[in-house]
């Protein structure tokens, strides 16, 4: 069962530990909502605005964020697997040690966002904006690298970039060197 709150003002709103399984929030002002232990399964998060949102601990999979203003989101620990993140703003959003297994980022603007220890396993970043981005000791194996941006990235090391999947088009830091291709490479855990 779902539940519509589509363009509902729903600011500083404290949503914690709630169901929100499959519950449609397209273009709502969540701006400083409280979504601590939320339950986000399938959940549509189009084009909303949760600039200073709260999600520590929240999770679902496939959660649809497509376009949202995530702009400095509070997300330490989130688990959103396969979420679709792709065009969003996700500028100085906090997601240390975050599941973003196969999530899709294309697009997006993940500039000063801070990815350390985060699961980016799988992840698709296609044209995404990375500048700035903090990478120490995040799992970039597989993650599609292609045509983004990494050029002013921290923390990324060579062992994390051979993992993933870059191309002619991928910007990288000039101590850094290009990969081979990725198709069919095997992942080695160094």
């Amino acid at each position: 069962q779902s539940a519509s709150m589509q363009e509902a003002d729903l600011e500083g709103v404290n949503f914690e530990g709630a169901n929100l399984m499959k519950t449609s929030l397209q273009s709502a002002n969540m701006r400083m909502a409280i979504l601590y232990h939320a339950t986000l399964d399938g959940a549509d998060f189009r084009e909303a605005r949760l600039h200073h949102a709260v999600l520590i601990g929240a999770q679902g999979t496939d959660t649809i964020f497509t376009k949202a203003d995530l702009t400095q989101i509070y997300a330490p620990k989130v688990q959103l697997p396969r979420g679709h993140f792709d065009e969003a703003k996700l500028e100085e959003a906090n997601l240390v040690a975050a599941d973003l297994s196969g999530a899709n980022f294309s697009r997006a603007v993940l500039t000063h966002a801070n990815l350390q220890e985060a699961n980016l396993q799988g992840a698709k970043f296609p044209g995404a904006d990375l500048t700035g981005v903090r990478l120490d000791a995040a799992d970039l194996r597989q993650a599609n690298l292609r045509g983004t941006n990494l050029a002013g990235a921290l923390g990324l090391t060579q062992a994390q970039l051979d993992s993933a999947c870059v191309d002619e088009q991928t910007k990288l830091q000039p101590d850094l060197k290009r990969p081979a291709p990725c198709a069919g490479k095997t992942t080695k855990k160094k």
